[in-house]
Order: C-alpha cells, then structure tokens, then sequence
C-alpha cells in the first residue's frame, strides 16, 4: 500500500477518534454516574490513541519528505550523468 494510501486511513482513523471524543465529552458532563466513569475510561482510551496516531502521521510525513529527497538527488545525479556523457561524447 503507498504510503498516501496509509496517511489518508491514518487521517480518517484520526478524525473518527476525535468523534468518539466529543461523543464520550459529552457523557462526562451530562451522563449518569455510571455512564460518566465508562466516559472517562473511554475517553483515556480515545486520547492515547489519538496520540498515537498523531505520532504515526508525523513518521508518514517525515518518510514522505525523505522519499522526495531521495528522488530528488537521484534525479540530479541521473541529470549530472547524462551532462558528463554529453561533455565526454563531445570532447572525446
């Protein structure tokens, strides 16, 4: 799977958990007791989670930039060659 492909589920992972926060927010201020404490374990839960997945997403983003910079100087070297073979066609 690229890695695109991966950030974008991660995103919609990511968004989903900041839904079931609001949702678990909301059984915390207005739930019953019961209901409150299942809240407050769930929304422990959603923030670890969240965390994690923030911290997935940066690592995605920082292989992403890596992958540009590689293809980047293998673009330049693949140019630096092509120019030397020219120069060495030329003059030689």
């Amino acid at each position: 799977m690229a890695l695109a492909d991966i950030r974008h589920e991660v995103v919609l992972t990511l968004a989903h958990t900041h839904e079931n926060q609001h949702d678990a927010h909301g059984l915390l201020a207005n739930g019953d007791d019961a209901e409150k404490v299942l809240a407050a374990g769930e929304l422990d839960f959603l923030n670890r989670q969240e965390a994690m997945l923030r911290g997935r997403l940066a690592e995605i983003d920082r292989r992403i930039a890596e992958d540009r910079a590689l293809f980047s100087w293998v673009r330049q070297e693949w140019f630096n060659l092509m120019l030397n073979f020219e120069s060495w066609i030329a003059h030689g």
